[in-house]
């Protein structure tokens, strides 16, 4: 075994030491090394106190890695995130990491910051203060966009659009990354690609419908969309659990549907919603497109039969009716859907429609009074029959 002499000793602890020191100086935020994936818990407020003096406060924790803040007053963090710009009064930001605990409050004094650092409660810090900061404010800028007006223009001047879709990526908040695609389509021109990647963003790695609806409809204001970017739009409204939200995002990239797989894929998404009135509202604005056609009428119709309400039914019947459409299909079809609706006032009122528009001949009438056979009322069965005699002597 060897034997250390004394100067060897204190020669290597000297060098165990340094080492110590540097991975102290060199070690991130848990905010930055927390995994992603695991629980997430965020919560953010501010609001204006007696004397309307402005408070924010802020929580986020993911395992055992806590991020507070709480600020007196307005401030602003430089662009880069290396710090902050402006203190109205003070900001404290606090990381609690298992069982040790950093903090930093800033202070506005006599026109400029004052920085007071500690760690469990004792002054001084045991990691790099530049570094530390960065990361903190790295991720509150992640979870507010607090700075996105700023930030996005200069990380488009560093990186071009990629440069920021790359940071929307590394975000867990899906309202900060609807304000940072907002402040991109405000600073640049994307590309098809490029929109393309906004719209797979928003179906992986968003998950409230309303930021992905608000996207979408923003998206749709920049210009006309290829059918490319329509189905692209509509993968994204499928992930939507909201009917509401849902019919909005659909909407949006209503103009742009025009192959027979977005037609096909944007009824396959109708039919996921439940709400017979959001579904009636965004059949009537594609039939008013003359998306409806022999090719995509089984998924057209698939999404009829998800309308439980007679109303809503017969009203999205009749709007179709009003197209004037002339393909046996989607007539019959027309024909078929009618006899699952049970009010008989308003069966017999989509048939007095259907005989004013078309000839009930073969196999349309057939149809025709096998619909009128399901009413139970003289008065509207009269009516329905009445339609088609007054149709035969105008022959």
């Amino acid at each position: 075994m060897t034997t250390l002499t004394p100067i060897a000793r204190i020669a290597l602890w000297g060098t165990a030491i340094a080492l110590c020191a540097a991975s102290a100086a060199s070690a991130q935020a848990c905010v930055r090394t927390a995994r992603r994936g695991s629980t997430n818990i965020h919560n953010w407020t501010t609001n204006e106190r007696d004397g309307g003096i402005k408070s924010t406060t802020m929580r986020w924790r993911r395992g055992d890695c806590e991020l507070r803040l709480d600020a007196r007053g307005d401030f602003t963090i430089r662009a880069d995130l290396s710090g902050f710009q402006s203190v109205d009064d003070y900001v404290e930001m606090e990381e609690r990491d298992g069982d040790r605990n950093r903090k930093v409050r800033v202070s506005e004094r006599s026109g400029g910051l004052e920085y007071r650092w500690s760690v469990d409660g004792t002054n001084g810090f045991d990691v790099d203060k530049d570094r530390w900061l960065a990361d903190m404010l790295l991720a509150i800028e992640r979870r507010t966009a607090m700075m996105a007006k700023a930030r996005v223009p200069a990380l488009i001047r560093q990186g071009g659009v990629d440069a920021v879709l790359d940071e929307t990526y590394q975000m867990d908040s899906d309202y900060a990354k609807r304000q940072y695609f907002n402040a991109l389509l405000a600073n640049a021109k994307l590309n098809e690609n490029q929109v393309d990647r906004v719209l797979r963003q928003a179906a992986d790695s968003m998950s409230s419908d309303y930021e992905r609806a608000e996207l979408l409809k923003a998206l749709a204001g920049q210009g006309p969309m290829t059918d490319r970017l329509a189905r692209g739009v509509i993968r994204v409204a499928q992930r939507m659990s909201s009917d509401y939200e849902k019919r909005r995002a659909l909407s949006a990239g209503l103009d742009a549907v025009s192959s027979a797989e977005s037609r096909t894929a944007f009824f396959t998404a109708a039919s996921s919603m439940s709400s017979s009135y959001e579904i009636a509202e965004l059949l009537i604005a594609a039939q008013r497109r003359s998306l409806v056609d022999s090719v995509s009428a089984d998924a057209y119709f698939k999404a009829i039969e998800r309308l439980s309400s007679d109303y809503e039914r017969r009203r999205t019947l009749s709007a179709l009716l009003k197209q004037r459409p002339d393909s046996p299909v989607i007539l019959a079809g027309v024909l078929r859907a009618a006899t699952s609706i049970s009010s008989d006032f308003e069966l017999a009122s989509l048939l007095v429609e259907f005989a004013g528009i078309t000839q009930v001949r073969g196999d349309l009438r057939e149809l025709y009074l096998k619909a009128t056979r399901s009413i139970s009322s003289d008065f509207e069965y009269r009516r329905a029959l009445q339609a088609l005699l007054e149709q035969d002597r105008r022959i």
